[in-house]
Order: C-alpha cells, then structure tokens, then sequence
C-alpha cells in the first residue's frame, strides 16, 4: 500500500506539469529554456546525491559512448521534455500526456530492432491497440485531423524520447549500472542543451527571465523532476516495475484534474476515448508476464 501511495502522490505532481510550462512561457520562457534549465538543476542534484567515488559514474567508457544508443538516450531525454512543453503549449494537456503515454509501444518496437526479440501476440495486440488509441484521439472521420499536427508531433516525439531513455537503461549503460545511465543521460542531456544554446544564444535568455518565471522554473526541476522521480525509486522498493506502470498511468486523469481547476480546461471526449485505448494497450504490456513466461535473453 505504501508503494501505491508514494506512485500516485509522484504521479499527482506530474501532473502539473502542463500548467507549470503554461506559466513559465506566459512570461516570454521558451520550451527550449524551459527544457535546459529542468536538465541542468536536475542533473545537479543527481550529481550531489550520487555515491562517491562520482568520477565513474559521470564519465563513461569510450566504449559506451561509440555507441549510438548512448547519444540517442541523451537526444531522447531532450526530446522528451521539449517535446512536452512544446506540445503543452500548442494542445490540450490531457491529449498531451494521452499521446506522450505510448512511450512503453516505442520502448517495445525497440526492443525488437535492437535485441531482435520476437514479437509475442500480446504486443502485436497492444500496438495495435494504441494505434487505435492514437487514431481516436487525433482523427474525426468527418473533420479529419482535430488538433494542431506539430503539437500532435512532439508529444508523440516526447513518448519516442522517453523510450529511448528505457532502452539505454535495459540495454546500454544501464545493463552496468542503472544510476550511472540515469546520471550520465541528464549529464550528457544536459551539455547538449548548452552548446545548442551558447550556439544560439538562446542562453541569453536564460538571465533575462523575471523571477516569477525562475519561480516555476524551481518548481518543475524541484518537485516534477527531482521530488516525483525520487517517489517513484522508492515507490519501486515495496512494488514490482510492472504495477509501477500501471500505476503511473493515473497521470493522464491527474493531469486532466490540474487542467480543468487551473486553466478550466476541459478534455476532448474523443481524446478521452483515444486515451483508454492507449492505457488499455499499456496495461497488456505491463501486465504480459502474467500471460505466460518469456525468455528474453
């Protein structure tokens, strides 16, 4: 029980995520600023927290970094984020999430381009499921696409992102080490987003920030990112990852309750159902073992 209580109050605090970049960018903050700052005090506190001797853990082998799922888990760390404030600013935040919520699809599709694991028929049925899912949400047989196609874009890009960051974790630094793949995946995100924006100049924007902006620039890296994640690390001590899942899931209605209260937004009916479909397709791939035992070597 207590495992389900620490989820749900991470999952609660995620929820507010679409509100808090709504906030931020009222003051002229952009996704991308939004996206370095989160990264950068987030990998911080990683850093702080992080076992010593630190060294090994934050610098990786040449090894691991010839290989392409090393950088494409840091990449997909970004597009995780800036994928979900772009989308929370150009959509409605519930279909956001529904959307962003197909990252364990991605995750499976690859898993089997890069452990060439078998398809079983469970998957095949939750792919097809969530396509489903993605094509109630989006697409009206009458109107055609319902939503802005970039906000559609990224918050799928964010879902890609993100299972790129559990790939890593399953099959690259992570098979070592799971806290050196969650620390050198914010590092290496991290320093990506400074030389885009020391490139850019989008750094100068950065200190131009009002202090109310750094006020909700505080709160995501605070509280969505360090506080909710460390509930769910410890959530993981008394639940297996499978129900973890599952119970993650509540962020889609959680997210919809802080729209409504804060921003009066209402959920699309068809988002809604487009949703079900998606947590229904999750739900089979979290729950497979149940079905029958794999080997997944």
């Amino acid at each position: 029980m207590q495992g389900i209580l620490l989820a749900l109050g991470a999952t609660l605090i995620w929820g507010t995520n679409g509100p808090a970049v709504r906030f931020i960018n009222s003051f002229g903050v952009s996704p991308f600023i939004i996206t370095l700052f989160r990264l950068t005090v987030s990998t911080c506190i990683i850093i702080f927290l992080a076992p010593k001797p630190r060294g090994s853990l934050m610098m990786p082998r040449k090894a691991e970094m010839r290989k392409p799922l090393f950088w494409l888990s840091a990449v997909g760390l970004i597009s995780s984020n800036l994928g979900l404030s772009i989308a929370f600013l150009r959509i409605s935040i519930g279909l956001t999430l529904i959307l962003y919520y197909t990252a364990p699809i991605w995750a499976m599709i690859g898993a089997w381009a890069i452990a060439r694991e078998r398809p079983t028929i469970v998957q095949i049925l939750a792919l097809i499921v969530s396509l489903l899912g993605v094509y109630f949400a989006v697409w009206d047989p009458k109107e055609g696409l319902r939503f802005d196609l970039i906000g559609i874009l990224c918050a799928l890009a964010g879902g890609a992102g993100y299972a790129l960051y559990l790939l890593n974790g399953r099959y690259g630094v992570g098979k070592e080490s799971h806290f050196k793949a969650y620390l050198q995946n914010f590092l290496w995100a991290s320093i990506i987003c400074w030389v885009v924006a020391l490139f850019t100049g989008e750094a100068v924007m950065l200190f131009k920030a009002p202090l109310k902006a750094y006020l909700g620039l505080l709160y995501m890296a605070l509280c969505t990112s360090a506080l909710a994640f460390g509930m769910i690390s410890r959530a993981l001590k008394y639940m297996s990852s499978s129900i973890a899942s599952v119970v993650s899931m509540t962020e889609v209605p959680f997210s919809m309750m802080w729209a409504f209260i804060l921003l009066h937004e209402v959920p699309e009916k068809r988002a809604v159902l487009g949703g079900i479909f998606i947590c229904i397709a999750v739900i089979l791939l979290s729950l497979e073992p149940l079905f029958y035992c794999r080997d997944n070597r």
